[in-house]
């Protein structure tokens, strides 16, 4: 069985509605950074599914409505015919290497819903809120990427292209990258060429890092492909009894184009207005918590969502890692409204974490103090990346 080790203290950017322009390379204090579009050809399952169209804001909040509402089939039952979706789709990244000599450890960060990569490494002050920089200073390496129909990357058929299953197979294509060095070497050659990444070689140890669904995504892919992780750190997720129950309406969505501001966007891509935004994404007092610049930040670097990404989110939650031995840590916000109804507090049900991951070296729950769902954008982030960083360098990470 699993040590389970139980944390008791209690002690995620650029403009929103036009694309952000890539600054191609860049030094920060702590390490270099590149500007990468990765082309990643991947096939999966998908599926045609009964979910209303979204072409305004009207038809948005009646989307939300229709998803919220008790009697909506859910999961398997909406499909209306099975597909396979094969393609090369352009990923936006970033790879980022530490001045230091660093671990020669790269932690791969896949973002949630409604943000973009940014959302690890936000702008507004990055010593204190970026966890990409926090984890230069630390010695690794990071890859973040704008998932499949967000920021810079592809933004495909919402309905029946961006769903979970290829969401999941574009992860394992960038992790085989990784794994292979041809990352890296595509790194090396991208423009402009500099001389920081001439000495990069392929990383010994991959930890791979989710944020809400980029979790899901996580969760799913160290269930599936135990053999390519060597560690991960679910954030913003777990699952418990109000897992979601705070309903798609409290996103308070609109249709993209039809926003304020607007986003190019087809049809079934929605975006958050502010108040979603706050409802979502921050907790905690208020006073001592986050700042306004905060949210506002926050909310300026909101993202749209394809809904085909929730019909097919089914399929990659709740699977059990029978073959997984690398660690595991749950970084938990003490007040995350979307995961734990508001309270994350003695919610995590260990029995069933043992059951999900039977073998793993470690299971690691912390819950972070005064911090809501998007706890990078709250004042106490720094705080939780270091219990973050010493969880993965007790496990040689």
């Amino acid at each position: 069985m699993a040590a389970l080790i139980l944390t008791a203290s209690l002690l995620l950017f650029r403009s929103t509605a036009a694309s952000p322009n890539p600054n191609c390379f860049q030094e920060r204090p702590h390490g270099f950074c590149k500007q990468l579009d990765i082309p990643v050809s991947a096939t999966s399952e998908s599926a045609t599914y009964d979910v209303p169209t979204v072409d305004s804001n009207i038809e948005a909040i009646s989307w939300a409505q229709y998803e919220d509402t008790w009697s909506t089939p859910k999961g398997p039952l909406r499909i209306i015919k099975n597909t396979t979706t094969s393609g090369t789709f352009n990923i936006h990244a970033q790879l980022c290497i530490p001045k230091s000599s660093g671990k020669n450890t790269l932690q791969i960060l896949s973002h949630g819903v409604h943000y973009d990569s940014r959302y690890w490494d936000p702008e507004l002050d990055r010593e204190n809120q970026s966890y990409v920089e926090a984890s230069l200073k630390a010695g690794y390496s990071v890859l973040t990427y704008d998932r499949l129909g967000v920021g810079l990357s592809d933004k495909p058929d919402a309905y029946n292209v961006v769903q979970s299953p290829l969401e999941l197979e574009i992860l394992r294509q960038l992790t085989l990258m990784a794994r292979n060095g041809s990352l890296y070497a595509f790194a090396k050659k991208a423009a402009p060429i500099n001389t920081a990444f001439n000495t990069t070689s392929k990383p010994s140890k991959i930890v791979h890092v989710g944020h809400s669904f980029g979790s899901f995504l996580t969760s799913a892919f160290i269930a599936k492909y135990a053999n390519l992780t060597d560690g991960a750190v679910i954030t913003g997720f777990i699952l418990n009894k109000y897992l979601g129950k705070a309903g798609m309406a409290s996103f308070a969505p609109d249709f993209a184009p039809t926003s304020n501001p607007p986003f190019d966007r087809p049809s079934g891509y929605i975006v958050c207005e502010k108040t979603g935004i706050q409802t979502i994404f921050f907790g905690g007092n208020p006073a001592t918590a986050f700042t306004p610049q905060m949210l506002d930040y926050g909310n300026s670097i909101k993202q749209p969502v394809p809904i085909g990404e929730f019909a097919s989110a089914y399929h990659i939650i709740g699977l059990v890692a029978t073959d997984l031995k690398a660690p595991v840590q749950y970084m938990l916000p003490e007040f995350d409204f979307y995961i734990c109804g508001g309270d994350c507090k003695d919610l995590p049900e260990f029995k069933t974490l043992n059951e999900t991951y039977p073998v793993a070296r470690e299971i690691d729950v912390y819950v972070h103090p005064n911090t809501g769902h998007a706890f990078t954008l709250h004042n106490n982030a720094t705080a939780g990346y270091q219990v973050t960083f010493d969880f993965l360098a007790r496990n040689g990470l």
